[in-house]
């Protein structure tokens, strides 16, 4: 495995920067009336969909089971329950207009989800990791996360558990038909 691959940590930290930089454009533009703005919103509303659905369905099949194996079953446990409680969120959320006065507390609501999320992970999850796997099992990780990525589902299917197995038994079915719809309504395509 190639010292230029990035590593598992490494990828899903930039995956948080990428969903932060999101949340910031959708903050700035909360309260605007147009319909350009509220077009803006929804779209980037979609996008943020998309990319956590992909990285948490990610992490739920490749990096907790390593997690609770080698790191802290408390731990994997705790940021799966995590990750249910934000697809509810999403699931509400994508069922909404943009002008919708409910859009906007269920964007904070889910904001502030993913935001206590990522600072778990950043914060206890990751530095756990790092002690106890090594670079180049990380690095491994990593290319497979990023596979994984390409092919995982785009939005949330709060009713499949989030655990490996089931995930990995509905993921095909639930991407292909997932990527279906977003081809047929032009769901992200804005970025």
């Amino acid at each position: 495995m190639s010292d230029q691959q990035p590593d598992v940590i490494e990828i899903l930290e930039q995956d948080h920067r990428e969903v932060e930089e999101m949340f910031a454009e959708l903050e700035s533009l909360r309260g605007a009336s147009t319909e350009a703005a509220q077009s803006r919103r929804k779209a980037l509303a979609e996008q943020v969909t998309i990319e956590l659905v992909r990285h948490s369905v990610a992490e739920e099949v490749l990096v907790y089971p390593q997690v609770e194996e080698k790191v802290s079953a408390e731990e994997a446990e705790h940021a799966r329950e995590e990750h249910a409680e934000a697809e509810e969120t999403l699931q509400r959320l994508e069922k909404l207009d943009a002008d919708d006065p409910a859009f906007d507390d269920e964007l904070a609501t889910l904001m502030g989800e993913i935001r206590h999320h990522i600072a778990d992970e950043e914060g206890e999850m990751f530095a756990h990791m790092r002690q106890v796997i090594d670079a180049d099992e990380l690095r491994k990780l990593g290319a497979r996360v990023e596979a994984f990525k390409k092919v995982a589902p785009t939005r949330p299917h709060p009713n499949v558990p989030n655990e490996p197995l089931p995930r990995m038994a509905a993921g095909p079915a639930a991407s292909l038909f997932d990527r279906m719809r977003d081809l047929a309504t032009g769901r992200g395509t804005d970025d």
